[in-house]
């Protein structure tokens, strides 16, 4: 019993001292994974994942992950958003994906987290995208990935 307060105390005082510091939400996290435990911790090597991955079981990481906080990077609703994005504004997008910019285009970008390269990429793969019995939203979203790291 003594050892479980000694490591709750030491625990409790590394995060103070971290927290005092500053959340490091700047999206890169060690082999923790994501969640309150990245944010604290960061990429910190050694007993610190530990605690992050301890920090990171509270229940924080499944709600990062769902809501895309917590350093999880985008959540499953910001999918949903740009396939939204994409059905509500097809006419406008394919006009700017087949000249290659656009104000319609340069939103999708943002979105995706994605440079004006990729509206390169989105021109020369136009045909595809539009091709009949082809998901452009799906296409589109795959495409990004080569654009998303």
């Amino acid at each position: 019993m003594k050892s479980f307060i000694v490591a709750l105390a030491v625990l409790g005082s590394a995060v103070s001292v971290q927290a005092a510091s500053g959340l490091k939400g700047n999206g890169v996290y060690g082999v923790a994974g994501c969640g309150l435990g990245s944010l604290v911790f960061g990429n910190e090597e050694g007993a610190m994942q530990v605690i992050a991955a301890t920090l990171n079981g509270t229940g924080v990481q499944t709600f990062g992950i769902t809501s895309g906080t917590s350093n999880c990077g985008k959540g499953l609703f910001a999918k949903a958003e740009v396939n939204s994005f994409i059905e509500s504004n097809s006419v406008a997008l394919e006009n700017d994906i087949a000249r290659g910019q656009g104000e319609t285009l340069s939103t999708l970008n943002n979105m995706l987290g994605c440079d004006s390269k990729f509206n390169g990429t989105l021109q020369q793969n136009y045909k595809e995208i539009y091709a009949p019995g082809v998901n452009s939203s799906e296409k589109i979203v795959t495409l990004a990935q080569s654009c998303q790291g």
